[in-house]
């Protein structure tokens, strides 16, 4: 048995049509919350990457302030240990006088002086690295730009003495100074003075590299006071 559809053709299209308009009207509708909500995503994302670069515009403003007032203190430094550095150069550890009074006392009875020479010789830092770490030394090319120099300081003296003996006693006498460390002959000899035979001799005396007299006076007053205790018990 055959159904037969009463509905006329025209009703069933235009309810076919209306149905496939409804679909794509919530096709539509359903494609347009997505792309709102992609969109909605998207600017929030935009949004908190904005605020991540401002941060991090911020910290390296602050970074920068930092570096640059490291910097300044770092020139201060710089400036400082210049000037140290020239303070203890203008600064005199064993004054001349100190020495030339030491070297008159030593002299015998009949002894005199006729020359006095102060000598300075610098020394490289490839022998003025014994006493010094590999640490210190980069630190120290790095403040000053480069290697520190050091200086040795001697003393060639010209004297007369009335023979070897006393040239001997005088040489003798400076080396148990505290400040010297090497005493070096170079000559004596036989020569007429004012119609008198007298010693020339020539000696050369070297500087300790750390000598320093207030140190030395320091010590020595240290070692009076111990002498005074232990005479007194």
């Amino acid at each position: 048995m055959s159904l037969v559809n009463l509905l006329p053709e025209d009703y069933i299209a235009r309810r076919m049509q209306k149905r496939a308009t409804l679909m794509c009207l919530v096709l539509f509708v359903a494609v347009m919350i997505g792309v709102l909500a992609a969109a909605g995503m998207v600017e929030r994302r935009c949004r908190c990457t904005e605020q991540v670069c401002r941060e991090v515009n911020q910290e390296y403003t602050r970074a920068a302030a930092l570096i640059q007032q490291l910097q300044s203190l770092e020139s201060i430094k710089n400036r400082m240990l210049r000037k140290a550095s020239r303070t203890v150069a203008l600064l005199e550890r064993v004054p001349r006088s100190y020495i030339l009074a030491v070297i008159t006392n030593a002299l015998p009875e009949g002894a005199s002086l006729k020359e006095f020479d102060l000598l300075t010789e610098s020394v490289k830092n490839s022998t003025s690295q014994g006493g010094m770490s590999r640490y210190q030394a980069i630190s120290a090319k790095s403040t000053s730009g480069k290697l520190p120099i050091r200086t040795k300081v001697s003393i060639m003296i010209t004297g007369f003495a009335g023979t070897d003996v006393e040239v001997a006693r005088f040489i003798t006498a400076m080396a148990k100074c505290p400040l010297i460390e090497t005493v070096d002959l170079v000559y004596s000899q036989q020569k007429e003075v004012n119609n008198a035979i007298a010693r020339e001799f020539q000696v050369i005396l070297h500087i300790k590299k750390d000598a320093n007299v207030i140190s030395l006076s320091e010590t020595s007053s240290s070692n009076r006071q111990s002498s005074v205790k232990k005479g007194q018990t």
